[in-house]
């Protein structure tokens, strides 16, 4: 799988959204149905963006199922490191 510079955007969107709704909802996890009606992903494209995101240790895959194979995802520590990192990156 190629990975180039938008691929790396469209992975530290997912990473800030999965934080926003994960902050502002009581869950553990976070659907991935209620984030892509955020992203607006095809189901092909998020499949794969959640499978890197989930080899990189960003993200823990919670279950599969639904209309884009993962029903919901968690962050891991590593994620939320990453996501401090970008925050700053915009500063």
């Amino acid at each position: 799988m190629l990975v180039g510079k938008e691929f790396s955007k469209k992975c530290e969107r997912i990473l800030i959204e999965s934080e926003k709704i994960f902050r502002q909802s009581e869950n553990e996890h976070v659907s991935v149905e209620e984030l892509n009606e955020i992203l607006n992903f095809d189901r092909v494209e998020i499949k794969n963006l959640f499978q890197y995101l989930s080899e990189l240790n960003y993200i823990i895959i919670e279950s599969i199922g639904g209309p884009y194979l993962y029903g919901s995802i968690s962050l891991s520590e590593k994620g939320l490191s990453k996501i401090e990192s970008i925050k700053k990156k915009s500063l």
